[in-house]
């Protein structure tokens, strides 16, 4: 049986759906596009949809039939005739004999299979508790007791028992000598303890960026002043009164002061008029030379704040280096001489930009050259000690690999008691199980050899003609005169014919033809194509949509069928061993689905029910015990109780349509006028008129013109419009039996 079915990523199933615990017997009712036939795909060649997973009880795979499209296209419509289908045929009463005695001696094989297998899980069960326990041993004789003194040496076993005990197993041929404990303690210290890895050299402050801060530090536009052209008249008054930063700040809000009425420049300071002269003045002492050495200085503290980003960077490298002994040692003291820099840097910095706004002032900034200097020849300090550290564990590597073979020897005698003991009882039940596996293998070639034999017997009254008597038989007994199935000359196939002989095959209705070809599916299911094949092989079988064109009369006919299948496969008669059913229609669904009163309540253990909607594009389904389907009108009510974030807009706009379509027109006295003009909300009239409008047979010119369609925030509008109707009309407690709503919570 199927246990399991994962749909994913494939047609509508745009999210997950997993389908557990299934039955024997399971119905799926959706409509149309609903996303049946994809799932009738997925059990059919679950190997074309990698995304999708069937999963079968014992891991064993059972023979799948599925009647769906494709098998219509390749039975009927593809092959010129239909092939034949093999079943016992009557009569061969001693070859029959035969063949049920020999499936005496399967069953009997299978018990004895059975009783050895379970023998088998019991011995390995042993296996795995004496595995576990030897594990346990070895974690707690010697992980537990020896981690914090041979710690490196776990490494890779530190989190796994079991790569532990495979280890201490693999000791067994280990030659290395057997030392004590205390000098294996000693030599390990010396050589894991002090962490004897390769460790890089530290990163310098570059001579570039010690050689750009010299130059920098020592340039002269520092110490300048920074002033106007001296042989422009107006300089000995800013001479005198020392305001030349005042004058240059000035001097931008001068250039942006035009008084366009007047056609002059107005002091920013006074608001009065000035003249070209003075505006020429002003513009001839602060000249390009000026200009000029203000770039300089913009220029000079834009390189001084790229060093200092680069010496930041430098820290933030140093400081994130983690696992380096040496570096640890001097690392409180780096950080004083961070603090150091970073100090000076950022006082630099606030002269620097006050000597940007005041060109006029003499600065000099604090030299950080010679911190940077010290600071180099701390580092340098500590890349001696990485280097003098790499070179001795350059050396250290031999000793390591001589030592850790040492190691695990002394811990393999540690416990040589236990892992004698536990080789020798489990020896002893891999024999076991080992003997137990020849004699199921023995046994099971015993059943293929039966199997051939019962094929081989089979062969000798199997037959294509039983079917077509069944076939025509049914096709009599319902009225099906005008066209019947005849043997091929071939003796293999089936071809359709009328009473005059003629062929039937491309002149048959669309029900004859589903007719026709469920016979022929109901009859395969039942038999086989090649007469090699075993008929009473297990088998399941999928029903998607089987009832296409059918008339209610051979609707009966085919639910009728399909109860006799489900009965046998209920009553364990059958080597059919699980069914699923898929369809849209109601009444199919209802028949096939029956349970008479004489069964208990309403529910089996042996049938799961499923909905398959389709919800914006997604398909969901939902699984029930007891059959949630009734009738269609009740189905139209139970979607439009859903919550609103479950409901299609459109799905839910017709389901109203339909319902007001069959209530009045049965009722036959619903008023379109006095009902239209209780609606005074204009959005209100219009969602009323498109309920309505369904009712008018043949009005689609007009029904086009004012159909209007919900958004998702308009749903609680159409459904209370839908309520009014029922309440206008005096059908509110129609209304309220479909809904649910007892008396004493309608308001």
């Amino acid at each position: 049986m199927i246990t399991k079915i994962l749909l994913n990523d494939i047609a509508t199933y745009s999210e997950p759906i997993e389908l557990n615990n299934l039955k024997k017997v399971n119905f799926f009712f959706g409509s149309n596009g609903s996303g049946k036939s994809v799932l009738a795909k997925v059990i059919d060649n679950p190997n074309d949809y990698s995304s999708c997973q069937v999963m079968w009880e014992n891991n064993s795979k059972l023979k799948t039939i599925v009647y769906n499209e494709d098998f219509v296209r390749n039975n009927f419509y593809e092959p010129e005739n239909l092939k034949g289908i093999y079943t016992i045929g009557e009569g061969a009463k001693d070859i029959e004999e035969q063949i049920n005695l020999k499936r005496k001696d399967q069953e009997s094989l299978n018990d004895k299979i059975n009783e050895l297998n379970s023998t088998k899980t019991q011995k390995e069960q042993e296996r795995t508790k004496q595995w576990d326990d030897f594990k346990d041993m070895c974690w707690n004789k010697l992980y537990q007791k020896y981690q914090n003194d041979f710690d490196a040496i776990f490494i890779g076993y530190k989190n796994s028992k079991q790569n532990l005990a495979d280890k201490i197993l693999q000791e067994v041929n280990n030659q290395s000598s057997l030392k004590n404990l205390n000098e294996l303690k000693e030599r390990y210290n010396l050589l894991y303890k002090e962490e004897p890895i390769i460790l890089s050299l530290l990163p310098n402050i570059s001579s570039e960026i010690i050689e750009s801060l010299k130059n920098l530090e020592n340039r002269d536009i520092l110490k300048q002043k920074i002033i106007g052209k001296e042989d422009v008249d107006i300089s000995k008054m800013i001479h005198k009164l020392q305001n030349h930063d005042w004058v240059r700040q000035g001097k931008i809000f001068y250039e942006h002061n035009y008084d366009e009425t007047r056609e002059t420049y107005i002091c920013p300071f006074c608001q009065q008029p000035t003249s070209d002269v003075f505006k020429k003045k002003l513009e001839s002492y602060f000249d390009e030379t000026y200009e000029n050495q203000v770039n300089e200085l913009k220029n000079l503290i834009n390189e001084y704040e790229a060093i200092a980003k680069k010496i930041y960077d430098f820290f933030n490298s140093i400081t994130s280096i983690q696992g380096n002994k040496y570096l640890e040692q001097k690392r409180e003291n780096i950080k004083n001489f961070k603090n150091t820099i970073d100090s000076k840097i950022q006082n630099n910095k606030l002269v620097l930009r006050d000597k940007e706004q005041n060109p006029s002032r003499e600065i000099e900034i604090n030299s950080i050259v010679d911190t940077l200097d010290e600071l180099n020849n701390i580092i340098n300090s500590i890349n001696k000690e990485i280097a003098n550290h790499n070179s001795i564990v350059k050396n250290i590597s031999n000793e390591r690999d001589n030592l850790t073979p040492e190691i695990w020897n002394f811990f393999y005698n540690e416990i040589k008691t236990e892992i004698d003991n536990y080789t020798k009882n489990n020896n002893n039940i891999e024999k076991v199980i080992k003997n137990i596996a020849a004699k199921i293998e023995e046994k099971q070639k015993s059943i293929e050899t039966i199997y051939k034999e019962i094929s081989k017997l089979e062969s000798q009254i199997k037959s294509v003609r039983p079917t077509i008597e069944a076939i025509n038989k049914i096709l009599d007994s319902f009225g099906f005169k005008g066209f019947r199935l005849q043997l091929c000359n071939d003796g293999k196939h089936y071809e359709i014919i009328r009473d005059s002989g003629e062929l039937a095959k491309n002149t048959l209705s669309e029900g004859e033809r589903n007719f026709i070809v469920f016979l022929y599916f109901y009859h395969l299911v039942q038999g086989v194509l090649n007469p090699e094949e075993n008929i009473n092989d297990e088998k399941v079988v999928v029903l998607d949509d089987p009832v296409s064109s059918f008339d209610s009369d051979v609707l009966f006919i085919v639910s009728t069928l399909i109860k006799d299948i489900l009965r046998n496969i209920r009553k364990n008669e059958s080597n059919i061993k699980q069914v699923f059913i898929l369809t849209h229609n109601v009444f199919f669904f209802k028949e096939v689905s029956f349970i008479s009163s004489r069964e208990l309540q309403s529910k089996r253990n042996d049938t799961n029910y499923y909905i398959i909607r389709k919800i914006n594009n997604i398909s969901k389904i939902e699984s029930y015990d007891i059959n949630p389907i009734r009738t269609t009108y009740q189905l139209l009510w139970d979607g439009i109780k859903k919550q609103d974030e479950n409901l299609d807009c459109v799905c839910l706009q017709n389901s109203m349509r339909r319902i007001i379509e069959f209530y009045f027109n049965t009722l036959g006295n619903l008023k379109e006028k006095d009902l239209f003009e209780n609606f005074k909300d204009c959005t209100e009239l219009n969602v009323c008129r498109s309920l309505i409008a369904w009712i008018n047979v043949g009005s689609h010119e007009v029904f086009s013109s004012i159909d209007y369609s919900p958004k998702p925030d308009e749903i609680a509008k159409f459904k209370n419009v839908f309520k009014r109707i029922f309440e206008i009309t005096g059908q509110l407690p129609h209304y309220n039996m479909m809904m649910g709503i007892s008396e004493d919570n309608n308001f």
